[in-house]
């Protein structure tokens, strides 16, 4: 059989997307395999579930930290109120919300913080499994939304009159993070190879530990101020109660009225007491620090690394769950839901 011009014009180009389909085929299979190695992991080795509660616990945190702060400001607004009606002194609602100590593009900022990182060490999570090509690249993709997002809501912030003075040293450790974070996600979505992914790993995860600390240092500062003011609360309480009780005819309704506060006060101090959010913060940077110890461990450590990740990551579930739990009841009973 004779061809003619166009078949085998038709042939060779059959050929030559064949050729492509196959280049491409193989070169996502080489950054599989690649990314693989980088974990020193065989391909069929499922840390998922590990994975799967880093991100649970991660997102409570996030959502727990936000109520802590939010509840902050509740107990400032309620013992100035007490303490103006211990005073018999005037109340307007510019004064009472004067009395918040941190804003809304604050409790973002910190918030985001707590999710931009979570995303970050999800998507070195992804790589170290030797995930699929597309889903590491579109976790990378997503932890670098993430960082954009957060650095937008640092300038917000800084640029907004705002209550807590080391909102203003965010500006630093975000910056340090977002770039060492970018240069390591950024060869992630170029597809580059696993020793510079290593390498890059090795030089700049270490810049966001600033932001892990700023989040732990900052965070205890601020538990410790609403233990403060709560106490004062509770100090306030009582005053009025035993004044009460000290006059001629005390009025029963009113006693009541502040035994109720009282035994709320109580249950609220309770919940408080065990909110503190400092723990779950160091355990959220010891699940962080034990992947990227996993990544770059020597190919005979890994087991041990992955069983330090895997007690890491427990630890972490184990402190963010009942700071959850008890961070809830507390914003229900402010809520008046209790």
């Amino acid at each position: 059989m004779t061809l003619g011009p166009d078949s085998v014009k038709h042939e060779a180009t059959g050929n030559v997307q064949h050729y492509r389909k196959y280049r491409r085929s193989g070169a996502l299979a080489l950054l599989t395999l690649g990314l693989a190695l980088l974990s020193g992991c065989v391909l069929d080795q499922d840390y998922t579930p590990v994975v799967m509660q880093f991100q649970q616990a991660s997102n409570s945190l996030a959502q727990s930290f936000e109520a802590l702060l939010a509840n902050a400001n509740t107990v400032e607004y309620e013992h100035y109120i007490d303490s103006q009606a211990f005073e018999h002194g005037q109340l307007s609602p510019a004064q009472i919300d004067g009395r918040a100590v941190i804003t809304e593009d604050e409790l973002k900022l910190r918030s985001d913080a707590v999710l931009a990182l979570a995303s970050y060490t999800t998507a070195l999570a992804t790589l170290a499994q030797g995930k699929e090509e597309a889903q590491i690249v579109a976790d990378a993709n997503a932890a670098s939304a993430s960082f954009s997002t957060l650095a937008t809501d640092g300038q917000t912030a800084a640029a907004s009159h705002h209550l807590i003075p080391s909102t203003a040293d965010y500006a630093g450790p975000i910056s340090a993070a977002a770039g060492a974070a970018g240069e390591i996600l950024g060869l992630i979505e170029r597809h580059r190879t696993h020793e510079e992914i290593r390498k890059s790993i090795e030089k700049n995860d270490p810049a966001l530990a600033a932001l892990f600390n700023l989040l732990g240092s900052e965070s205890k500062a601020i538990y410790e101020r609403q233990k403060s003011t709560q106490s004062a609360q509770g100090v306030m309480l009582f005053a009025d109660y035993n004044r009460e009780i000290a006059l001629p005819a005390p009025d029963k309704d009113y006693l009541l009225q502040l035994s109720d506060r009282i035994k709320q006060f109580r249950r609220n101090q309770a919940l408080v007491a065990n909110s503190d959010p400092a723990p779950a913060i160091a355990a959220f940077k010891k699940a962080h620090d034990a992947l990227v110890a996993l990544i770059l461990a020597p190919k005979t450590g890994k087991p041990q690394s992955l069983a330090e990740l895997v007690t890491s990551v427990r630890s972490f579930a184990a402190e963010v769950q009942p700071l959850s739990a008890n961070v809830q009841a507390t914003a229900a009973t402010a809520n008046g839901k209790v």
